[in-house]
């Protein structure tokens, strides 16, 4: 019986490092800027609708 190699297989090394990014964005700190951004816009929404319709 052989027994072979178990170790998981890597992937290629991304070609750049903005590779998988919208092509509107540039750099990967301001998609995290973005993100966070767009959580906190929503949480103070949310925050005032409750408000406005309790």
């Amino acid at each position: 019986m052989k027994i072979t190699d178990q170790t998981p297989h890597s992937s290629p090394p991304p070609e750049n490092k903005y590779e998988g990014l919208p092509p509107f964005i540039k750099t990967w700190p301001q998609m995290y800027g973005i993100v966070i951004g767009t959580l906190i816009v929503l949480i103070v929404l949310f925050y005032a609708m409750m408000h406005y319709f309790d």
